[in-house]
């Protein structure tokens, strides 16, 4: 005799190994691990860009996370406990939107991309801006787009200027 208002059957067997998966995966104990995928990251004593650095963290090094304050993920990576960006982790799986309505494979966008469309300029725009303006020096943009600031000037120049971060 069944019960009414109580799963029974396959049904039942779906949803416990649904909750069982979910709670292993935040169980204590089972730390989340993060692989950084861009260069050029400083782990950060405090979670902003003017706190002094504590070392480079390369590209495909694994941190352990300990903890997320807004845009900043407090990690561990060789013994050190500092702050990196989240721009410092690729995007999780998570659900494609016009993916799932359209059934249709959709282009994966880079975090670049991704900001410079948050300012309007997508490579589309830039391509549009390009054949309207070919006069312009393309390259210089390009090479003012590799520079690289020292942590450490960076934390002088905050100082001396007696900016808060």
């Amino acid at each position: 005799m069944k019960r009414p208002g109580y799963l029974s059957g396959p049904g039942c067997w779906l949803l416990l190994l649904c909750m069982a998966a979910l709670l292993a995966g935040s169980g204590p104990g089972m730390a989340e691990t993060l692989k950084v995928e861009r260069a050029d990251m400083q782990l950060y004593q405090d979670p902003n860009f003017a706190s002094p650095s504590l070392g480079p963290v390369p590209v495909g090094a694994e941190v352990s996370v300990l903890s997320r304050s807004g845009d900043w993920v407090q990690v561990n990576y060789q013994g050190k406990t500092g702050w990196l960006h989240k721009l410092a982790f690729p995007q999780g799986p998570g659900v494609s939107l016009p993916g799932l309505l359209t059934g249709g494979p959709v282009r994966e966008t880079k975090s670049d991309e991704v900001a410079l469309a948050g300012k309007g300029f997508t490579p589309e725009v830039e391509a549009g801006y390009r054949q309207k303006n070919p006069s312009l020096n393309y390259a210089q943009v390009d090479q003012i787009e590799t520079f690289r600031v020292n942590p450490g000037q960076l934390a002088a120049f905050i100082q001396e200027g007696g900016l808060t971060p």
